[in-house]
C-alpha cells in the first residue's frame, strides 16, 4: 500500500508540473500577442522589391515594427500599399517621410522613416483612409539607377574624341 502511494504522489506533483508549465507558457504567449501597435500605411511608386510581411520598419535607424501587409492600389497600377505596424508611443509627424532601403548593397530590404521635425504636427487617419499616411520618397538606389543613364550620356559626350581633342588643344595653346 505504501508503494502505491508513492506512485500517486510522483504522478500528482509530475500532472501538477505540466500544468504550470502548460499555464506559464500561456501566459507568456498571451502578454506577448496582447501588445497594441499602431499601423500606418506608405504608398510607394514602383517597385517594392525586397519587402514583405514581416520586414522590418526602422525610425531613424531604429528598429520599431514591421510589415504587415502588402497590397496594390486599385486606383493606380504603379503603386503598391504597405501597412506598418509600429510601437504605439511613435510620434510619427506629418513631416516624416518613408523610404526602401537596404542595409549595404547587398542586404535586405526595410522600411526606413525619417523623424521629421518636432514643431510639426503628429500624423492622423484623413477622413475615409483606415490608417494614417506616411509621405514616401524613392529610395537612393532607385534614384541612383533613375539618373544612371544621363550620367553616362554626360560621360559618353565628354568623352567624345572631338571633344578631347578641344579641350587638348586649348590646353596646348596656354602652355
Amino acid at each position: 500500500m505504501e508503494t502505491k502511494a508513492n506512485y500517486v504522489a510522483v504522478g500528482a506533483f509530475v500532472l501538477a508540473c505540466v500544468i504550470g508549465l502548460v499555464v506559464t507558457i500561456m501566459w507568456l504567449a498571451g502578454a506577448q500577442y496582447s501588445q497594441e501597435y499602431a499601423y500606418y500605411q506608405a504608398y510607394f511608386k514602383g517597385p517594392v522589391t525586397g519587402l514583405g510581411p514581416g520586414t522590418v520598419t526602422r525610425y531613424n535607424g531604429i528598429e520599431v515594427g514591421r510589415i504587415t501587409n502588402l497590397e496594390f492600389d486599385p486606383n493606380d497600377p504603379q503603386r503598391v500599399i504597405v501597412t506598418l505596424q509600429v510601437r504605439p508611443n511613435l510620434n510619427i509627424r506629418e513631416d516624416s517621410v518613408a523610404s526602401i532601403d537596404s542595409q549595404g548593397i547587398t542586404g535586405a530590404s526595410f522600411v526606413e522613416i525619417s523623424g521629421g521635425t518636432k514643431d510639426a504636427p503628429l500624423l492622423v487617419a484623413k477622413e475615409g483612409q483606415p490608417y494614417p499616411v506616411i509621405h514616401t520618397k524613392q529610395s537612393s538606389f532607385a534614384q541612383l539607377a533613375q539618373t544612371a543613364p544621363e550620367v553616362v550620356a554626360k560621360l559618353n559626350v565628354a568623352a567624345s574624341p572631338r571633344v578631347l581633342r578641344a579641350h587638348y588643344g586649348a590646353w596646348n595653346a596656354r602652355t
